[in-house]
């Protein structure tokens, strides 16, 4: 037997598949926590721009013009985005620390839900970009790369050795 050989039988972490799934769960907690001082604290985000346009590194209009289209997002909408971060979270965590593959799924479903609310419910100076939505899916496609070194929730009938064993 080749010890470099990967075993399909064998589920194993890439350091793709770590890589992807560290970068995919910092992005996500740190969208979590904008979104939710977003969505729920926006008094707190105004009294923050006060206090900085007082600051010459941000005394920009350009800082004062990303701080007002995050602040017109009405909150329901800022919750949409956190589920959205909140699904390609798990997703990410359940093929990192369960290598299954129920979590491509959900991470694929987390960043359908995200672009569907930044580009069609909320839409306007926060629509995704052509390059933007090209990154998604080139993540989407390293992590489907990772498929084949995971396990998958409902194995294949002849495959699920519990029912060969139960039969006999």
């Amino acid at each position: 037997m080749d010890p470099f050989k990967i075993q399909p039988d064998k589920p194993t972490r890439t350091f793709l598949l770590w890589f992807l799934g560290i970068c995919t769960m910092i992005n996500a907690g740190m969208n979590v926590l904008s979104f939710s001082m977003f969505a729920f604290f926006p008094n707190v985000i105004h009294h923050s721009i006060e206090v900085m346009k007082d600051m010459p590194r941000f005394s920009g209009e350009e800082y004062q013009e990303m701080f007002d289209i995050f602040l017109s997002i009405p909150a329901k909408k800022c919750i949409l985005l956190i589920l959205a971060e909140a699904a390609s979270f798990a997703g990410a965590l359940i093929m990192l620390w369960k290598l299954n593959s129920i979590g491509f799924h959900l991470y694929t479903i987390g960043q359908i839900l995200e672009f569907c609310t930044l580009n069609f419910i909320i839409g306007g100076k926060l629509a995704m970009d052509f390059s933007a939505v090209l990154m998604v899916v080139l993540v989407i496609v390293m992590y489907a790369t990772q498929l084949k070194y995971m396990k998958d929730k409902f194995p294949a009938e002849g495959n699920n050795e519990e029912q060969i064993q139960d039969n006999e």
